[in-house]
């Protein structure tokens, strides 16, 4: 679940990128306030938040809300906090679905919105979720990320570093009539999970936060706003569909003049905007994805039930990685839908394609300037790779535990069984083998006129003697 390469502005692993000062470093660098010698204490509540959010309903559809309509604006939504759905059960209910609403009701045309996030995607990740995005078929891109940092305290010179790279990374990935808009943190508190004293931290954090996003915004020349406090109803504590529309009516009011003047463009400078469809390498790819929205298939969910007990982990759970993403075949309330690649473990495994562990992420200079693993404290891990019915390595079985472990606390042969179980389970998804079709008369002939001729023997003859 976690492997990353930090890249710096010409692709370099390794180091991280400087950017420069201005006039936001000087805002970032004051003095610390004395509440961020909470962070720890922060990153451990927003963690024990984590777990339980499991119990919390969330979408777990694909994150679109599509029109075919040729003239349709096009929205990307890149964030977490609001954007991820908290309380509703389908992405048409939340933000995506709303907004794509909301932008047709204010400019009167069509608009498709697609979303780039999840609650688990922090500042630091972010540039590795749009990473394998295509970008120029945007009109608009809706950066809506921080809630997840204020909670933790991220420092405010990362947050300026890293909102920066990604303004520079998104400005130069868009199309020339595009345009990035920046939307603020809203407050924290009116989040009910954050509804408490810590949460008034947060929130002092967040508006810190802001004050340098609307900074870099303003620098930038690119719109910037901040959302109103969440409504909260006592039936829907964490979130309703209600909520998202109000949200989505703040940010379609704001984007509108936005989409107007790129739409109003020149039309040999607007490219048609034909957004793709979700597509697998492996053809039992689109299955998993389906089942996972679901929570998984059963089987799945007992294996993973029994691997924990067994090896008593915190979680277990089957991957698939295709192209450049990693998708959770079941534990898809806990766990990500899809995370990038780069930010996995699993990528080493199926890279070696034998048994991985990694006894503390902390200490090993592979993950350890991950920012998921800052987020979520996965230091132990145990994979072992998952083939498809043709051999190709697909996917892991794998182990996690936010306690570090000894790796001889796994035997090797016993995560094997689970591993070929799950994959007797995955190869199950596979399309089956087309039928062959009967052949023809006229191809029954064509063949067995090539095998004669081949063996030099005369064909045979069809029809009227000679």
């Amino acid at each position: 679940m976690t492997r990353t390469v930090d890249h710096d502005s010409t692709g370099t692993p390794g180091a991280r990128p400087s950017t420069g000062t201005g006039t936001g470093s000087a805002v970032a660098g004051a003095h610390q306030h004395g509440y961020e010698r909470l962070r720890p204490v922060m990153k451990l509540w927003y963690l024990w938040w984590l777990s339980r959010s499991r119990h919390v309903l969330s979408p777990r559809d694909e994150p679109t809300a599509r029109t075919s309509a040729r003239d349709a604006d096009t929205v990307l939504i890149v964030g977490n906090g609001p954007a991820h759905g908290w309380g509703v059960s389908t992405h048409d209910q939340a933000l995506v679905g709303q907004l794509s609403r909301a932008s047709s009701e204010a400019t009167g045309r069509p608009c498709s919105v697609d979303y780039v996030g999840d609650e688990m995607m922090s500042i630091e990740s972010t540039r590795a979720w749009i990473r394998d995005t295509d970008l120029g078929l945007y009109d608009t891109v809706v950066v809506l990320v921080g809630l997840n940092d204020a909670v933790r305290l991220t420092p405010l010179d990362v947050w300026e570093r890293e909102l920066r790279l990604l303004v520079s990374t998104i400005a130069r990935r868009s199309h020339p009539t595009a345009r990035t808009v920046l939307v603020g943190v809203p407050p924290v508190r009116s989040a009910k999970a954050f509804d408490s004293l810590l949460g008034s931290v947060a929130e002092q954090h967040g508006e810190r936060m802001n004050a340098l996003t609307e900074l870099v915004a303003s620098e930038a020349a690119l719109e910037y706003f901040r959302l109103p406090a969440g409504l909260r109803r006592p039936d829907s504590p964490h979130g309703c569909a209600e909520g998202y529309r109000r949200w989505a009516q703040t940010i379609a009011h704001r984007i509108a003049p936005t989409l107007d003047r790129v739409h109003q463009g020149q039309l040999d400078e607007r490219l048609p905007r034909h957004l793709p469809q979700r597509s697998f390498e492996w053809s039992g790819g689109d299955r998993l994805v389906q089942q996972a929205a679901t929570g998984g298939s059963d089987a799945l969910k007992d294996l993973a039930k029994e691997a924990e007990a067994e090896f008593g982990v915190d979680v277990a759970v089957v991957s698939m990685l295709d192209g450049s993403k990693l998708w959770y075949a079941m534990n898809t309330e806990l766990l990500p839908v899809s995370i990038p690649r780069e930010l996995t473990f699993c990528d080493v495994t199926v890279a070696a394609d034998d048994v991985v562990v990694v006894e503390d992420a902390r200490k090993d200079e592979r993950f350890a300037d991950n920012p998921y693993l800052d987020l979520n404290h996965g230091y132990f891990y145990a994979g072992h790779p998952i083939h498809s019915s043709t051999g190709e390595t697909i996917g892991t079985f794998c182990l996690h535990n936010t306690r570090p472990r000894k790796a001889s606390s796994v035997s090797p042969e016993k995560l094997r069984e689970f591993a070929l179980r799950a994959e007797a389970e995955l190869q199950s998804y596979e399309p089956a083998p087309a039928a062959p079709q009967p052949l023809t008369r006229r191809a029954r002939r064509e063949a067995e006129e090539r095998a004669a001729a081949a063996a030099g023997a005369p064909a045979a003859t069809f029809g009227f003697p000679v």
